[in-house]
């Protein structure tokens, strides 16, 4: 939630999406596309939902994606048909960088309407540059099987300014380097001073080396061992979640990290709500399935686990 109180904060909002091109068809409120993998959920949205046969036909339609944390294409809405030919990215994502490592990149985007959402791609063989978190970028890439591919990315303040401005876009980040990094480490104030011309160069002074200490050698018998420890309330090999107060059947409990905990009695009304929910969770969780049917939510952020689990009760 901080991510998205810093975004609202600074100034005007740069324009927040997800958008994923695809061709198909477009036939009594149903959308076919060969490239969609199988499973993946689809309904209409935008100007498909209001006015279904005017979107209605054959070509390449705009869908707002959503994946699970792993890349996975889960579920698209059909937005509407373009009508003239389309050359850009196949997938394209604008929101404030969460998650970035070497397999992958995690974006929080924060549409003007609607609750902000996660959006998480796999990075393509051989983009491996780094990347701030906690900033802005735009990412474009690709629909590969069942998941999103990143193939560059640049920041979006220079990506929207450069597009309005109708200007070249910028470089982008691609394969190993980020030009961006790169500025910003090697600022001007870092120069040398430039020498006068004419006079050679003072050599700077060498250090003499430091002294080696020995190490004083330990005795084994008196060193003193800080207790471990105390372990997880309920770690996975013990086979239930951390207890509840008396008479819940669903909450949050645990000392760090924290569980939001469904009881066997109420995994069948209230389990669907909160899977539909954890994309916006917007801090590392892990979904635990427990034999005696129990299901948790472990999250080590307990400030945001609260907010979520709001949203979660008011459906």
């Amino acid at each position: 939630m901080k991510e998205a109180k810093e975004e609202k904060k600074a100034g005007p909002q740069l324009p927040h999406q997800a958008v994923l091109f695809l061709p198909g068809v477009l036939a009594e409120g149903v959308f076919r596309s060969e490239r969609l993998p199988e499973g993946v959920g689809v309904s209409l949205g935008g100007r498909a939902r209001e006015n279904p046969e005017g979107e209605a036909g054959e070509g390449v339609f705009s869908l707002w994606p959503r994946t699970d944390g792993e890349g996975r294409l889960l579920e698209v809405q059909v937005a509407t048909r373009l009508r003239e030919p389309y050359a850009g990215p196949e997938a394209a994502a604008q929101g404030v960088l969460i998650w970035a490592d070497r397999a992958k990149l995690t974006l929080l985007v924060i549409p003007k309407a609607g609750e902000p959402f996660r959006i998480t791609f796999l990075r393509a063989q051989g983009f491996s540059a780094p990347m701030e978190a906690k900033k802005a970028y735009r990412v474009e890439g690709r629909l590969e099987g069942e998941h999103l591919v990143a193939e560059r990315a640049w920041p979006l303040g220079k990506y929207v300014e450069a597009k309005r401005k109708k200007e070249p876009v910028p470089p982008a980040i691609a394969g190993r380097e980020n030009p961006y990094l790169e500025r910003a480490g090697r600022g001007e104030g870092k120069k040398k001073a430039p020498v006068p011309p004419g006079k050679p160069p003072t050599p700077s002074p060498e250090k003499p080396p430091a002294p080696k200490v020995k190490e004083a050698r330990r005795d084994p018998v008196r060193v003193w061992r800080a207790p471990e420890e105390p372990e997880d309330p309920a770690p996975p090999d013990l086979g239930r979640p951390p207890a509840l107060k008396r008479g819940q059947l669903m909450g949050i409990a645990g000392t760090g990290p924290f569980y939001l905990v469904l009881l066997p009695q109420v995994v069948p009304e209230w389990w669907p709500r909160v899977e539909a929910r954890l994309p916006e969770l917007t801090r590392r969780y892990e979904v635990r399935f427990y034999p005696d049917g129990s299901r948790a939510v472990v999250c080590g952020d307990l400030e945001a686990l609260k907010v979520w689990y709001k949203r979660v009760l008011r459906g």
